[in-house]
C-alpha cells in the first residue's frame, strides 16, 4: 500500500547534497496519495517533518492545493455558490475574534461568504468555531447544509473535519509532532468551495510572498493576503499593514499605517459579550471597532474593486451599518 509513496519521503531526506524540493507535479501525487489513504502514519510524519524544518515552497504549495481541490472536487463540495472563501484556523490569543463580525456584516451586506476552520482543543485560544456556537449561529455538516446556510443568511461556517476527515488528521498531528505542517498552508489555500474571491490570514513573516506567489501559479481569480491578528485574517488596528492582492492576472501590495495610536486590547477580557454589544451597538468596543472596520475595509476593497483606504473605510462604514443588530445571541 505505501511503496508508491517512499519515492517523495526519500526525494526530501536523502541528506544535504542528495535532498531537494517536490516539483508541482511530484507534489500533486503525494497528496493525492495522502488523501486516498494509501500512506503509512509513520511516511506521514516524516514527509511533513521534512518539508517543516525548511518550510515548504511555492511549487509544493501549488501542487499539495491543485491535489487537494481535485479530491474536493470530487466530493461535489464546489457546487455550492460561494462569492468569499474564508479559512479561520489560527484563533486568537491576546483578543476576540473580531473578524467574525467583519464576516457577518459583509454577509448582511449581501456577500455569501463561507468560513471553515479546526480546533485544537487544549491550546490557550479562541478558535472561530467556538465563538460561532456560543452566538447560536449553525455549524454545518455537508454542503448540502452549507448551501442551506448560504440561501438562509449569506453565511455559513464548516469544521474541516466535516470538509475531510483526513486532512483534519493531518492538522491533529500537531499533538504528535508536536509543530505545524505545510498542511495548515494548504487549508487556507484550498478554497474547499471554488469561491470567487479568497482572504487569507498568515502569521510568519514571508509567508505572505509565499501565499500570493501560489495564488498566481494556481491562476487563482481574486485572493488578498496580510499577515493578520494571531494569524487570523483579521487587520490589527494596533500595527501598520501590508495588504498583498493577486487579482486579475496582477499582483499588488497597498500598506495601511495603524489605525490606533495607542494599545487598547483587552486581553485580559475576553468574555464574548463584547463581540454582541458592538454588533448590536449597545456599547462601542474601542478596539473591536477599529478591528471590525479595517477588516471590512480589507475584504470590501478587494471583492469591490476599491483601492484607496479612505474609500475602503467609507464603504465598510456603509456595510456595517447596514447589519442586523438583532442576529447574535448568546447562548453558552
Amino acid at each position: 500500500m505505501s511503496n508508491a509513496f517512499t519515492q517523495y519521503v526519500k526525494i526530501l531526506g536523502r541528506g544535504k547534497k542528495g535532498s531537494r524540493t517536490l516539483t508541482i507535479a511530484e507534489a500533486y501525487q503525494a497528496m493525492s496519495l495522502i488523501l486516498s489513504g494509501n500512506v503509512e502514519p509513520e511516511q506521514l510524519g516524516a514527509f511533513w517533518m521534512l518539508i517543516r524544518i525548511r518550510e515548504e515552497t511555492v511549487d509544493e504549495t501549488v501542487g499539495f492545493t491543485k491535489a487537494t481541490r481535485a479530491f474536493l472536487y470530487e466530493k461535489e463540495m464546489f457546487d455550492v455558490d460561494v462569492d468569499l472563501d474564508w479559512p479561520a484556523y489560527a484563533g486568537k490569543r491576546n483578543e476576540l475574534p473580531w473578524f467574525l463580525l467583519a464576516a457577518l456584516a459583509l454577509a448582511n451586506y449581501g456577500v455569501k461568504t463561507v468560513m471553515h476552520g479546526h480546533v485544537f482543543k487544549g491550546e490557550e485560544r479562541i478558535f472561530v468555531e467556538q465563538t460561532i456556537q456560543a452566538l447560536g449561529l449553525p455549524i454545518c455538516h455537508s454542503p448540502i447544509e452549507v448551501e442551506q446556510s448560504v440561501v438562509q443568511n449569506k453565511f455559513a461556517y464548516m469544521p474541516l473535519s466535516d470538509i475531510d476527515s483526513t486532512l483534519s488528521n493531518m492538522m491533529n498531528l500537531k499533538y504528535t509532532l508536536g509543530l505545524r505542517s505545510p498542511v495548515n498552508t494548504v487549508v487556507r489555500m484550498m478554497n474547499p468551495f471554488g469561491a470567487a474571491h479568497s482572504v487569507h490570514g498568515v502569521f510568519h513573516t514571508g509567508y505572505d510572498i509565499l501565499h500570493v506567489s501560489a495564488s498566481e501559479k494556481l491562476k487563482d481569480p481574486s485572493v488578498l493576503i496580510f499577515r493578520g491578528g494571531n494569524g487570523e485574517a483579521e487587520v490589527n488596528p494596533e500595527r501598520d499593514v501590508t495588504l498583498w492582492k493577486w487579482q486579475k492576472g496582477e499582483s499588488s501590495s497597498t500598506g495601511w499605517l495603524k489605525a490606533e495610536k495607542e494599545h487598547k486590547r483587552l486581553k485580559n477580557n475576553l468574555d464574548l459579550s463584547r463581540l454582541i454589544d458592538h454588533w448590536s451597538g449597545e456599547e462601542i468596543d474601542q478596539f473591536g471597532d477599529q478591528a471590525v472596520r479595517q477588516t471590512i475595509a480589507s475584504v470590501a476593497g478587494l471583492i469591490y474593486g476599491v483601492i484607496p483606504h479612505e474609500e475602503c473605510l467609507a464603504l465598510a462604514d456603509e456595510i456595517w451599518s447596514k447589519r442586523n443588530k438583532t442576529w447574535l445571541v448568546k447562548v453558552v
